[in-house]
């Protein structure tokens, strides 16, 4: 039995490793597992073609398939692959890839675990091809072996709106290499910063909200200058909305940085101004580096990290909350107001001596434990589903 398990064979699949943060942390937890479980083999496999941003661990077995973003194209890709390869389990991360993995579960009899990164009924609008994605999940979600979510908010979502038993949904937060982060702080950016400024991070999407941001930044009239990293197809507009704000010359857009953590270092606090988040990965490991954060209480991750647990109830106006401050989602005049309570030095100091402390409860060995047992329960139940059947 220990030499059958030392040999297990898993795939963890996901779009493609372009950029975001779900990216990150599949990179990060593959190699993790490939690192702690030396007799394991373990593949990452990404359903397009596409530019890998991120590196992989040499232990790390890499696969790139061809669906051209077609979910289609991707069951299909993926069948073949799973009857080439025969894992013993896969693992995959966004709604793409966990459609598809379910549904080849589902035909080649391999069990699968997907994780729910976003909020899906806050990020999912009334958009024709956005109810479709919905209706998928309804269809496909409840047929995984097991579901992660990164946030408490995001299982209850799950749970009530999409099928899920609550008896197959397990939140992991997601993980924070605090010593990898620091590391990389060390290394000299890559672009050119300001004297002093404020970092958002994400990409330069509708749902990210930076032009609430930009909007609140410059009534706030704060002294620091304001950088977002990422990219996207919102960028031509930001552009054009900071300079009629008046504030191109304070406004930085460097676009994707292969080493954030250069960036967030020498800032002196973190924002995220978005209307929807599973769990912000930016966020955490800006606390990791003691940045103070201000973020909107959007779905679902923000409040969970900033107010130190779940269920608190939504903010309504500026609130201090126990590791950071926290102002109602696409609320310009209380993200002004927040700019410039963290821009006053004692508050700056309070939030960050209290992030680096809160950013320690998501630990990388803790989350990888998580994992584990979740791959090994789901492992089992499938072992007693067949010697049953």
């Amino acid at each position: 039995m220990v030499e059958e398990a030392r040999a297990r064979r898993i795939l963890f699949i996901i779009n493609s490793l372009e950029g975001g943060g779900a990216e990150r942390v599949m990179c990060l937890v593959a190699a993790a597992i490939a690192e702690a479980e030396k007799h394991w083999r373990v593949a990452l496999v990404t359903l397009d073609q596409a530019r890998d941003n991120y590196a992989l661990s040499e232990r790390v077995t890499r696969i790139q398939l061809n669906a051209g973003g077609s979910l289609l194209w991707s069951m299909i890709a993926l069948r073949r692959l799973l009857r080439l390869e025969r894992p013993d389990i896969m693992v995959s991360f966004l709604t793409r890839s966990n459609c598809a993995a379910i549904a080849c579960s589902r035909l080649v009899g391999i069990p699968c675990v997907v994780s729910e990164r976003v909020h899906t009924t806050s990020h999912l609008s009334s958009h024709r091809v956005r109810r479709l994605k919905k209706a998928l999940i309804r269809c496909l979600y409840p047929y995984a072996d097991r579901v992660i979510a990164v946030s408490e908010g995001i299982r209850d979502d799950l749970v009530a709106h999409y099928g899920v038993a609550a008896t197959r949904v397990v939140t992991i937060h997601n993980p924070v290499d605090a010593e990898r982060i620091r590391r990389a702080a060390l290394i000299a950016p890559s672009v050119d910063l300001p004297h002093d400024f404020i970092v958002a991070v994400g990409r330069l999407v509708p749902n990210k909200n930076f032009s609430m941001l930009l909007r609140a930044y410059a009534a706030a009239n704060v002294g620091s200058a304001l950088v977002i990293l990422g990219e996207g197809a919102e960028r031509s507009r930001l552009e054009a909305l900071a300079s009629e704000l008046g504030v191109s010359d304070k406004v930085h857009l460097p676009g994707f940085a292969a080493n954030p953590h250069a960036i967030l270092a020498r800032a002196q606090f973190y924002v995220s101004p978005s209307n929807a988040e599973g769990f912000p990965n930016a966020m955490i490991e800006a606390m990791s580096l003691g940045l103070p954060v201000v973020s909107t209480d959007c779905e679902s991750g923000p409040s969970e990290i900033l107010q130190g647990g779940a269920g608190a109830p939504k903010v309504t106006e500026l609130t201090k909350a126990r590791f950071g401050i926290l102002v109602p989602p696409d609320n310009e005049r209380a993200m002004s107001a927040a700019l410039q309570t963290m821009s006053e030095p004692r508050n700056h100091g309070h939030f960050a001596a209290l992030a680096r402390k809160r950013a320690h409860d998501f630990s990388l060995d803790r989350s990888l434990t998580e994992y584990r047992a979740v791959i090994d329960t789901s492992l089992f139940s499938s072992h007693a589903r067949q010697t049953a059947g």
